[in-house]
C-alpha cells in the first residue's frame, strides 16, 4: 500500500540557525527534498504561529531563529527575498491595524528577520472572502490577502497545548489566516468542540499549505496556548506534507488520547473510511520511542470524555452541566484588572465589580479566548468541586499539576 501522506521526525536542541538549517535539510530530504515544494518565481507566505506580542522563551510563538532559518533555506532554493512574506493575524486582543501588527512584530524579535533576509513582513489588513464549496461548515471564509495573493502557503506552528482543542499544532495554526476579531464570530458560531475542529478542517482544506514545519525545541504544556502554559524542552522538529497528519503524531508525542482529539473525530466524520495510521509514512525518530514523558496536558482534556460517560450522562448531566464543565478561574494575585478577557470574550459575559472579574458560568461557552489572551496568564481552566473530584478519581482528566 501506498503511503499518502510524508513526516519526519529529528531531534534539534538548541534554537542555533545552523544547527537547526541541519536538521531542517535531513527532514525535507526524507519527504523527496524542499525542491518537491518550493518552485522558484512563486509567492511564498510563511504562516507562523505569533499568537500575541511575547518574547520567544515563553514558547507562545514560533521561535524567530526556526522562521530565519526557513526562510534562509527558501532563498538557498529561489534567491528571491522579494516573494517571501512572513504573515499571521494575530489574536483579536491585537488591534489588526499597521500599528498593532508593528507592535507583534517588534516585541517577538520577528522584525529582525525581514531586516537580515530581504523576505517581507506583511502589514496589510486587507481580507477577502472566499468561496468554498467543499467546506462541510464553512461555505465562505474569511482571509487575510496576504495569504490569497500567495501561490505556496508554509505553516509553521508551535508544539503546544490548547485549553480547548488539547493540541494546537498544524491544523489549528491555520485559524491564523482569518482576520482579526472574525476569529472570536467563529469561536460563537461553533460552541461545539467537534464542529469547531470540524471548521479548522474546512480552513485547512481551502487554503491548502503545501509543507508544514513544526517548531518543537522548546514547547509548551500546561494550560496553553498562552501566558497560563509552562515552556518545556521537548527537542523536536517535526516536518509533513499533511496537517492532520502532522497533528495526529504530535497527539501521540504528548500523550494525547485519540479518543480525545477533537481533530481526529472531526476528521473522521467526513471522511469514509477515517484516519489510517499507515496512510502516514513516518521517518526520522521511531514514533513510539519519542512520546513524552510526563507531558502535561491542558486540564481541560478528559471533558468530553466525562460526559460521554453514560451513567453520567443519564443521572447527572441534566443537573450538573455546568459544574462538570470547566470554566475560566481568576487568580486575583495575578490579575491586574486590566479587562482585556471582557474585550476578547464573544459572549461578552466578563465584568467588574470594582474589586474582582466575574464570569457568568451559566452562559460561558467555554472557548477559553480569555484564558488564552490574558496577559498575566490569570485565568486559568478550573471545575467545580464535584467535576474535579470525579476526573482526578475516575481517570478522566489529564495529569494535574
Amino acid at each position: 500500500m501506498k503511503n499518502k501522506y510524508s513526516l519526519a521526525i529529528q531531534g534539534c536542541k538548541e534554537y542555533r540557525k545552523d544547527e537547526i538549517k541541519q536538521v531542517l535539510q535531513r527532514c525535507f530530504s526524507l519527504i523527496g527534498g524542499l525542491e518537491k515544494f518550493i518552485e522558484k518565481g512563486k509567492s511564498i507566505c510563511i504562516k507562523p504561529n505569533i499568537l500575541m506580542p511575547s518574547s520567544p522563551g515563553q514558547a507562545i510563538i514560533t521561535h524567530p531563529v526556526f522562521i530565519e532559518a526557513v526562510v534562509e533555506l527558501i532563498l538557498e532554493r529561489t534567491g528571491e527575498p522579494e516573494n517571501i512574506v512572513v504573515a499571521d493575524s494575530f489574536s483579536p486582543v491585537v488591534p489588526f491595524t499597521k500599528k498593532g501588527i508593528d507592535k507583534v512584530y517588534k516585541e517577538t524579535g520577528i522584525d529582525e528577520i525581514s531586516k537580515r533576509t530581504g523576505c517581507r513582513l506583511n502589514y496589510s489588513t486587507e481580507y477577502t472572502t472566499l468561496s468554498n464549496p467543499k467546506g462541510k461548515f464553512l461555505k465562505k471564509i474569511e482571509v487575510i490577502q496576504s495569504v490569497i495573493e500567495s501561490d505556496i502557503i508554509i505553516n509553521l506552528p508551535k508544539f503546544k497545548t490548547h485549553g480547548l482543542t488539547g493540541i494546537t499544532g498544524a491544523v489549528k495554526n491555520m485559524f491564523g489566516v482569518v482576520p482579526g476579531f472574525t476569529k472570536v464570530g467563529y469561536h460563537l458560531r461553533f460552541e461545539d468542540l467537534i464542529d469547531f475542529a470540524g471548521m479548522l478542517l474546512d480552513l485547512v482544506g481551502l487554503v491548502k499549505p503545501a509543507l508544514n514545519i513544526m517548531d518543537g525545541i522548546l514547547g509548551l504544556e500546561g494550560d496553553g496556548p498562552g501566558r497560563s502554559g509552562t515552556p518545556r524542552k521537548i527537542g523536536l522538529v517535526v516536518v509533513s506534507d499533511d496537517a492532520m497528519a502532522m497533528d495526529m503524531v504530535i497527539g501521540k508525542l504528548s500523550g494525547l488520547a485519540e479518543e480525545l482529539n477533537p481533530f481526529l473525530e472531526a476528521y473522521n466524520k467526513r471522511q469514509e473510511n477515517g484516519f489510517d495510521w499507515d496512510d502516514v509514512m513516518i521517518m526520522g525518530k521511531d514514533l513510539q520511542k519519542t512520546i513524552i514523558d510526563g507531558f502535561e496536558l491542558p486540564r481541560t482534556v478528559g471533558q468530553k470524555k466525562l460526559i460521554q460517560n453514560s451513567f453520567i450522562s443519564r443521572h447527572i448531566m441534566p443537573f450538573a452541566r455546568n459544574a462538570l464543565n470547566p470554566y475560566p478561574g481568576v487568580d486575583s494575585q495575578k490579575c491586574d484588572g486590566c479587562m482585556t478577557c471582557k474585550d476578547i470574550c464573544p459572549r461578552k459575559i466578563i465584568e467588574y465589580n470594582g474589586r474582582k472579574v466575574i464570569v457568568d458560568r451559566a452562559k460561558c461557552i467555554r472557548c477559553f479566548c480569555c484564558s488564552e489572551m490574558c496577559p498575566k496568564g490569570a485565568l486559568e481552566p478550573r471545575y467545580s468541586f464535584i467535576a474535579d473530584f470525579t476526573l482526578n478519581r475516575m481517570g478522566f482528566g489529564g495529569k494535574k499539576k
